[in-house]
């Protein structure tokens, strides 16, 4: 059997409002994953999206369904290719498949649920247009589940709860309880919550970035998300709208407007985002991430915009260290230090970007981007909940220097530093001054986390290049590279009695993690080059020497724009697997990065135009 579900019915009464009716969580689980994956367990061969908007297609992106997804804009495009169950709305399904099986042999039928009540859904045999049938069927042992109104909402959460299956979803990610807080069984809290100190919620659910205040007192009510409950509050079988505020006595209030904040990074390349306010919101929705972050900027202009984030994060109870300016390398190396949870980084003049880090200086996973995002979008830097912790970390740096510094051989040749980020290019030119003979051009970006190297006789060499270099320096020890490196390292390595290992590999253990994070190659553009002069050193090569003994690496990279899902690209990735290309997919946005090698550039551009290609054809069978 396969399904067709409508999925551009809005919802205006409970917890998202303005959204698809898809997206309505019942215990932190969209209303559409719970019908897919219970179509799946229940036999369905396939199922077909009709008028599914940018969210919903992003709720899917992490969902791994055996049954085939797919997407179309009407109902007249389609045909009953199997027995069809077609649902005008969605529901909580409670089905009996082989009834649904009996009534779908007799011809197109409306189905009605045991009181008489219509069940807007609808049967179709084999080969039917998918016309509105004339006949109807009453459904003796099945139930579309729906809810209208906030108090059957209510009610089909704690039916969820009381079969036990979902009891583990009660409570979301990143939900803070303050001390002495009343939470019984019943009651359902999404992400990003705050509850207070002594507050009392039986059987109550709470949308996601809902804020409660001490004290505050809550029965059998449904809090939509972003909502704010003031201390002292009491509230019996109520509904507090998305936005609002219930006050501790008086009616319910708007609140003000939220700022929405751009995708890339949190400050976009507009100046009317590179506000303190906009730093704010962003410092304080870093607590989302972990409560000890390291902060920094790569130019003076970027100051305030820190400073204001650190104020932020202060004010959600954050153990905050201020690095001042530095590059995106070293406030790695900071944040490693201070076992930070998550570092946030201002990047360029004049127009800021703040860009978020996990731990590690790692990129967001997807689900640490959607909490950022539901924090971000909460403002719950709006309210002080706790005073956190400010310290300074600008000496921590002064620890990234002397730790460079005792690697360096003693003999280097002339070197020039070409970096646009200020503090970093004085930093490596005291560590690379007094040299003599070759000259050696590094060229750093701003964050610092790649290198390039030039000479007028060995040419540029790439970072990968660079990487397979300090291989030789690295007394037997294994270098941890990307796992998307060229695949000629292992040769190399072999080659040169060294060793390679790629992260996320069988072999990677949290040892070798830990290996990768000491090691810093792959994210610290000065610490790389300090390797690469040891090899020079320690074996008594010219840059052009130590070039002719590299393999070519010639890699390609391109961003394609698509419509496809992350279910479809990996799908597409796992169906034509080859080791020299790598297909990666943001969290965020709908860009799939193709990332070739090859022996040649003419080679390695040649197959990255056959990829876009492949995604193209895959675009058109979607």
């Amino acid at each position: 059997m396969q399904a067709i579900l409508y999925c551009d019915k809005k919802t205006d009464c409970i917890p998202v409002q303005d959204r698809p009716e898809a997206l309505l969580p019942f215990c932190n689980v969209p209303l559409l994953t719970h019908l897919l994956l219970y179509m799946e367990h229940s036999g369905f061969q396939s199922a077909v999206l009709l008028a599914a908007d940018e969210h919903i297609r992003r709720t899917l992106d992490g969902l791994r369904l055996q049954m085939p997804v797919r997407y179309a804009d009407s109902l007249a495009s389609l045909k009953a290719q199997a027995p069809t169950l077609l649902l005008r709305r969605l529901c909580l399904p409670e089905w009996d498949m082989g009834e649904l099986y009996t009534l779908c042999g007799k011809g197109a039928v409306r189905l009605l649920r045991a009181d008489g009540t219509p069940a807007e859904a609808e049967l179709h045999p084999t080969g039917s247009p998918l016309l509105e049938p004339k006949e109807t069927a009453m459904l003796r042992l099945s139930e579309f589940h729906r809810a209208d109104t906030p108090a059957e909402y209510r009610a089909l959460q704690q039916q969820l709860l009381k079969s036990g299956k979902f009891a583990r979803q009660r409570i979301g990610e990143g939900v803070r309880i303050g001390r002495e807080a009343s939470i019984d069984r019943m009651s359902i809290l999404g992400n990003d919550c705050v509850i207070g100190a002594q507050a009392v919620l039986e059987g109550c659910v709470l949308g996601d970035g809902v804020q409660i205040g001490a004290g505050a007192v809550l029965r059998d009510c449904v809090i939509c998300r972003h909502a704010l409950v003031d201390k002292e509050a009491h509230l019996e079988g109520g509904v507090v709208p998305e936005g609002d505020i219930l006050p501790a006595h008086g009616r319910r209030t708007r609140q003000r407007g939220l700022l929405v904040l751009p995708e890339d990074g949190i400050c976009g390349g507009m100046s009317r985002w590179n506000t303190a306010q906009t730093a704010l919101h962003a410092g304080a929705a870093m607590v989302s991430l972990g409560m000890r972050l390291v902060i920094g900027y790569s130019h003076p202009q970027g100051e305030s915009l820190a400073m204001a984030a650190a104020a932020g994060a202060v004010s959600q109870g954050a153990h905050v260290w201020q690095a001042g300016a530095c590059a995106l390398s070293q406030l790695i190396y900071a944040g490693r230090l201070t076992d930070s949870d998550a570092l946030l980084w201002a990047s360029g003049q004049e127009e800021v970007q703040l860009l978020p880090f996990g731990k590690e200086g790692m990129p967001l996973t997807q689900a640490q981007t959607m909490r950022l995002w539901r924090a971000l979008e909460c403002g719950i830097s709006d309210r002080i909940v706790e005073n956190g912790r400010y310290a300074g970390a600008s000496g921590l740096l002064d620890l990234w220097e002397d730790a460079c510094r005792r690697l360096l051989p003693d003999t280097l040749p002339e070197v020039t530093v070409s970096c646009a980020n200020p503090t970093l290019r004085a930093a490596a030119e005291r560590l690379f001054s007094g040299g003599s003979g070759e000259q050696i051009t590094l060229t750093l970006p701003e964050d610092g986390t790649e290198l390039q190297a030039f000479s007028l006789e060995a040419g540029v060499l790439r970072e990968e290049q660079l990487l397979l270099l300090s291989m030789l320096s690295l007394d037997g020890e294994p270098l941890v590279i990307p796992e998307d490196f060229h695949p000629a390292a292992e040769a190399f390595a072999e080659a040169n009695g060294c060793r390679v290992l790629r992260m996320h590999s069988p072999e990677f253990s949290p040892t070798a993690a830990e290996l990768y994070a000491r090691q810093s190659l792959c994210r610290d553009g000065v610490r790389l080059a300090v390797h690469v002069l040891r090899v020079l050193a320690e074996r008594h090569l010219t840059l052009r020497q130590a070039a002719a003994l590299l393999p070519k690496l010639c890699t390609v990279q391109r961003d394609v724009s698509t419509t496809l899902t992350r279910q479809a690209v990996e799908g597409l990735d796992n169906r034509e697997k080859e080791p020299s290309v790598r297909l990666s997919l943001p969290p965020q946005g709908r860009l799939v990065r193709l990332r070739v090698h090859a022996d040649t550039m003419e080679a390695a551009a040649e197959l990255c135009t056959q990829w876009e290609k492949k995604l193209r054809s895959a675009e058109a069978k979607n």
